[in-house]
């Protein structure tokens, strides 16, 4: 089972796995060649790329990919309330206008 088995089919392919692999290759080296605190940092960084473009999934974009794919959703949502509250508000505005009235 390779890593990208473990976290669901793979969504970096091509030009993005090779990208991913040589900057974090790079940024690894430059954070370990500047060393301290932020060198350890972007060494870390690095290797998170490198990873991502070795086992080819990334959380990160699994996540955006599934927030994008339930826009129709809200949007279907958001309609529904909006004429719900229309409704409400049609059903609210003669007992506040009696109220009004009577006060």
């Amino acid at each position: 089972m390779s890593i990208s088995d473990k976290h669901g089919s793979s969504n970096v392919q091509g030009w993005e796995r090779a990208l991913s692999i040589g900057s974090g290759i790079a940024m690894a080296r430059g954070g370990l060649k500047r060393g301290g605190v932020l060198g350890l940092v972007r060494a870390a960084f690095g290797g998170m790329l490198v990873a991502r473009g070795l086992s080819g999934h990334c959380r990160l974009k699994s996540i955006m990919e599934d927030a994008r794919s339930m826009r129709p959703e809200v949007d279907r949502i958001t309609d529904t309330v909006s004429r719900l509250e229309g409704e409400i508000a049609d059903k609210v505005k003669p007992v506040v206008k009696k109220l009004s009235d009577g006060v």
